[in-house]
């Protein structure tokens, strides 16, 4: 009596033999669904199909690509393909964060509570996101969903509503905590005078962070203030905030 046919699959990539029957007059069968079970492995490879993989693969070498079910074996990126440099796995697709992007504005106008004091912008506008976002219950927090390095640009429209010289400082604050040496300072000395100022920075961000781009002034008449649509001009935003990921 012939065996039977493995009804498992093990593997999409590899094929191993099923024991040979014991009664050659079954041999012809057996060699035919050998034959469809390599049929199989061959075209899955040449549809480059990859297997789940639900362990850190062993002994890895630069060069190996792995589908990674991003539950019992996650690299931090989700489930995702993965190709190994000789160090670490890198994901290749955006699924698991590779091209997160985001970009915020607000529209309101923006006022201090009191002078030197800092405080976060706020964002009231989603233009384009995938794996960044404005916290829902803190608006002047940006949520990370992967780890990676992210390129940052910051734009801010600044008001005077007085004739008196002040200053304004903005600087970013990752997870609550300032970073250090990326602060700004403008002044303005002109009663209804405006300026937009910018700045720009790669960060270093661990899935789950939240930035924040923080301001201060030293006069309560110096506001984040934009400017409706015209006849001539679109809104102008008092704030925006261009998010895209670099590397992971």
């Amino acid at each position: 009596m012939a065996n039977a046919p493995s009804k498992v699959v093990k593997s999409v990539n590899r094929w191993t033999p099923n024991p040979a029957p014991v009664n050659n007059d079954n041999l012809s069968d057996y060699l035919f669904h050998e034959l469809n079970r390599l049929s199989d492995v061959i075209f899955n490879i040449d549809v480059m199909r990859l297997e789940s993989t639900h362990k850190s693969p062993e002994k890895a070498r630069a060069g190996d690509i792995r589908y990674s079910d991003g539950t019992d074996w996650s690299t931090g990126q989700g489930e995702n393909i993965y190709w190994y440099d000789g160090s670490q796995w890198i994901a290749m697709s955006a699924a698991g964060g590779a091209g997160d992007y985001g970009q915020f504005y607000d529209t309101s106008n923006q006022i201090a509570g009191a002078i030197n004091t800092g405080q976060g912008v706020t964002w009231n506008g989603t233009a384009y996101s995938r794996g960044v976002s404005i916290d829902v219950g803190d608006t002047t927090k940006i949520n990370f969903t992967h780890s990676g390095k992210y390129y940052i640009d910051f734009t801010a429209t600044i008001h005077s509503e007085n004739a008196s010289a002040k200053e304004i400082y903005f600087w970013p604050a990752k997870n609550g905590t300032d970073v250090s040496n990326s602060g700004m300072v403008h002044s303005l000395d002109t009663n209804n005078h405006r300026k937009t100022i910018s700045r720009s920075g790669i960060f270093e961000i661990s899935a789950g962070d939240y930035l924040q781009a923080m301001w201060a002034t030293s006069d309560t008449d110096l506001d984040l203030h934009g400017l409706a649509a015209s006849g001539f001009h679109p809104a102008i935003p008092s704030a925006t905030l261009s998010v895209i990921q670099v590397s992971q």
